[in-house]
């Protein structure tokens, strides 16, 4: 199953919610997103990966990206929820959820803000 990104946009809130197999053409799409919404002085962004079934490493490279701009800066809330187990190991590796907050679901993640 091919990958899709569902946003919504509230405030200064981004939300994406990936489905199905990322690869970097899908995360590409997302890290425009992400940076256009930076342009825009949006300060929380929310990624819901609860109906995410894999990630490849392209794919996990581009949300290294996202999470690489969010270190050092104190404006900007990078937040990750319900992270399957089978794409958990990978963003392990990578150390990537040392530099987001990490969230049970996008309910707790929204309550949060």
């Amino acid at each position: 199953m091919s990958g899709k990104i569902d946003y919504n946009f509230t405030g200064k809130v981004m939300t994406a919610s990936i489905s199905g197999y990322a690869e970097k053409s899908l995360m590409n799409g997302l890290v425009e997103t992400f940076h256009q919404k930076l342009e825009e002085n949006f300060c929380d962004f929310v990624f819901n990966f609860a109906e995410m079934t894999q990630i490849n490493s392209s794919a996990l490279g581009e949300l290294l990206e996202i999470a690489s701009q969010g270190m050092g800066r104190d404006n900007i809330r990078i937040l990750f929820c319900a992270i399957p187990s089978a794409c958990r190991l990978g963003m392990l590796s990578l150390g990537l959820l040392n530099f987001v907050e990490e969230h049970d679901s996008i309910e707790m993640a929204l309550a949060s803000l």
